[in-house]
């Protein structure tokens, strides 16, 4: 059985923004994003972290993609690391930072635009004793993982985001098979992985291991284009980090994630159309929706 994702429970879900609060208050991300050939992807993501509520977001990225980030999110913070020949990030600055952030208890978000350094970046930042409070997995480093490539296991509070093209590699199957029975895709995700699945497309689906099933009616084709895992990965992640800190669930950030990031993008659409509008449009109608909610 499948429950239905309302605005209803997103509100209850929502970490709440408190008026003695501080950015502690709201946890931190690590961004593991971007490389020579995927730039747009690190800017996406972390936007993303900020806007769904962390109170520090750190880009782990290649110097060209970390200028460029900082050029639209200033309140980004750098972590620049040496380019390794395949354009990526070098694995050694990887195991560095895994070793900085042991005592921060951040939230890693790993895998928009890693290109072809993903399996190693991620084997270095995660792994046995990875400092990890929670961690969202997405693009590249789910294909690193279903090819695996990591070792160890997962962090707590893990959440993957998968489209179907990548939950088939993680379940050894098709994508016609994973599109006949996405309910069960899934729950066999969830379960394989012992964390929470959002399997994304028409009716993207939130599983949690012990088979519990949600689904979202947000959201539209103009959802279809490169960028918009991207800015729903760092929405989870900013949401997980926050939330973390208030005792919530990572199955609450997911489950608050994509019913923000759908009735934005339908927001969005009937100001932009779903031919024309963009990843980054959506920032704009998540503000929005979001300051309903917060009244």
């Amino acid at each position: 059985m499948q429950r239905e994702i309302t605005q209803e429970l997103v509100k209850q879900l929502l970490p709440e923004r408190r008026a003695d609060s501080n950015k502690g208050s709201y946890g931190s991300v690590l961004a593991a994003a971007g490389s020579m050939a995927y730039r747009g992807a690190a800017a996406l993501c972390t936007e993303g972290a900020l806007r769904g509520g962390a109170g520090l977001v750190f880009l782990a990225s290649v110097e060209p993609v970390v200028q460029l980030v900082l050029a639209r999110t200033p309140e980004c913070c750098a972590c620049g690391c040496r380019t390794a020949a395949n354009g990526g990030i070098h694995p050694h600055d990887a195991a560095a930072l895994r070793d900085w952030f042991a005592d921060r208890s951040a939230v890693l978000l790993a895998g928009p635009g890693l290109g072809e350094s993903a399996p190693e970046v991620c084997r270095a930042l995660l792994g046995k004793n990875a400092p990890w409070r929670g961690a969202v997995l997405d693009a590249d480093a789910l294909n690193a993982l279903a090819a695996g490539k990591l070792r160890g296991g997962l962090p707590a509070n893990t959440i993957l985001t998968p489209h179907p093209g990548e939950a088939a590699r993680l379940l050894g199957t098709t994508v016609a098979e994973i599109q006949a029975d996405r309910a069960q895709a899934a729950r066999q995700l969830a379960e394989k992985y012992d964390c929470i699945a959002i399997l994304k497309g028409s009716g993207t689906l939130v599983a949690k291991p012990d088979g519990t099933l949600w689904h979202n009616n947000t959201g539209n084709a103009g959802l279809a284009r490169g960028g918009s895992g991207d800015v729903l990965a760092g929405l989870t992640a900013g949401l997980l980090a926050a939330g973390l800190w208030q005792g919530r669930s990572p199955e609450d950030a997911a489950i608050a994630a994509v019913w923000l990031h759908g009735a934005a993008a339908d927001r969005c659409a009937k100001r932009r159309s779903m031919t024309a509008m963009l990843p980054t449009d959506i920032f704009a109608d998540l503000g929005e929706l979001l300051a309903e909610m917060e009244m």
